[in-house]
C-alpha cells in the first residue's frame, strides 16, 4: 500500500526507501501563517500507524504555543555553548556575532524541513540552520527541548537516560552525549563521549568503571599522546608515507610534536561493553577512510585504526 488516509494524520503516501509515511503539512508559528514542512512518521514495511504515533502528533499540535515560546530562547543559549565551533567553520557575518546576536536574528535563519514521529512517540523537528550543511535535530517531546547536531537522531531507536556515572545519554547508534572542552589547542571545541550498545542494551558496570578511570586520567593522557604519538609516526613513517604525501613541514626531518598534533582531530571518545577497551576515535590527515583509535586502556597507549578501538 503506498497511500494512506489516516483519521488523525490524514492523507499519505509511503516512502519505501526510507520506511515512513509522508505529507506535505503546515502550521502557524512565529507570524507566519502555513510554515510549511513535511510530516514524516516513522513505520516499518509491515507495520502500521500507532495510537502512540496519534497521540504523539497531537501532543505536538496542543503543545505548539509552548514551543514557539521557549525554542527561541533554546537555539540562542545552544548557539552561544557552540559559537567556537560555528566560527571555525563558517564566516559569521556581524549580526550574529557572540556579542550582538539575539534571538529574533536567529530565527530569521531557521527553516524547518520536517516533523518526524519516530516508532516510540518522540517527536522533533529536523531543521536547517545556515551555519551548517546537514539539518540538526531539535526534539520537542520529553521534559525539556533537546537540540541534537545528528539529524538522524530520531531515525534510530531514539531513547534517553540519565546515567548514575554519565549523566544524561541518549541512543544514537550507541549511548551517547557531547561535550565541550578545550583540546589540542581548541578553545570550546564539541566532542562525544560514546557508551558503546546495541538497541536495547543499557550501559554497562564495565563502561561505568573505565568512564570514572578516563575522566580521572584524562590530563595526564592529554599529556602523554603527543610524545607517544611522535613516536608511532616515526615508526611507521614509511608506511604512511606509501599512502600520504606528507608534506615537507611533516617530513621526518622536519616533523615535531607540535606541528604532529595538528594532523588529527579528536572527534570521540569510545568505551567497549566489556570494558576491555577504550579511547579516542580520531581523524587523522594520513588515512582518512580509517581514521586514527588512540587506545588508552592497558598499560601505555596504542595506536591502530578506528575498527581496533572495539575489537
Amino acid at each position: 500500500m503506498d497511500k494512506l488516509n489516516d483519521p488523525v494524520f490524514g492523507d499519505l503516501e509511503y516512502n519505501k526507501e526510507e520506511k515512513y509515511w509522508i505529507k506535505k503539512d503546515s502550521i502557524n508559528i512565529w507570524g507566519v501563517e502555513s510554515f510549511k514542512m513535511d510530516l514524516m512518521v516513522k513505520c516499518g514495511e509491515d507495520e502500521e500507524i500507532t495510537d502512540v504515533q496519534r497521540e504523539a502528533y497531537k501532543s505536538f499540535l496542543n503543545n505548539l504555543k509552548s514551543y514557539e515560546k521557549k525554542l527561541p530562547f533554546t537555539l540562542l543559549t545552544y548557539y552561544k555553548a557552540h559559537y567556537e565551533d560555528i566560527e571555525r567553520s563558517w564566516n559569521v557575518n556581524e549580526k550574529l556575532k557572540i556579542e550582538v546576536v539575539d534571538e529574533r536574528v536567529l530565527l530569521r535563519r531557521f527553516s524547518l524541513k520536517a516533523l518526524y514521529i519516530d516508532r516510540n512517540g518522540n517527536y522533533g523537528w529536523l531543521v536547517n540552520l545556515i551555519w551548517t550543511d546537514n539539518p540538526i535535530t531539535v526534539v520537542l517531546s520529553g521534559d525539556k527541548i533537546r537540540i541534537y547536531n545528528d539529524w538522524e537522531i530520531l531515525v534510530t531507536d531514539y531513547d534517553i537516560v540519565n546515567d548514575e556515572v554519565f549523566g544524561e545519554m541518549v541512543y544514537d547508534y550507541g549511548w551517547r552525549k557531547s561535550v565541550k572542552m578545550d583540546i589540542n589547542g581548541l578553545k570550546g571545541f564539541w566532542v562525544e563521549i560514546v557508551a558503546g550498545a546495541y538497541p536495547g542494551n543499557k550501559i554497562t558496570p564495565e563502561q561505568r568503571k573505565n568512564y570514572l578511570e578516563y575522566k580521572e586520567k584524562e590530563k595526564d593522557f592529554f599529556k602523554e599522546i603527543p610524545n607517544a604519538l611522535m613516536t608511532y609516526y616515526l615508526e611507521n613513517y614509511n608506511e604512511i608515507g606509501s599512502w600520504y604525501d606528507i608534506p615537507t613541514k611533516y617530513n621526518r626531518e622536519n616533523i615535531t610534536v607540535d606541528s604532529l598534533m595538528e594532523l588529527i582531530e579528536f572527534h570521540s571518545v569510545h568505551f567497549n561493553r566489556d570494558g576491555k577497551r577504550y579511547g579516542w576515535l580520531c581523524g587523522c590527515e594520513w588515512d582518512d577512510v580509517h581514521g586514527l583509535a588512540i587506545i588508552l586502556s592497558g598499560d601505555e597507549i596504542e595506536f591502530g585504526w578506528d575498527e581496533d578501538l572495539f575489537n
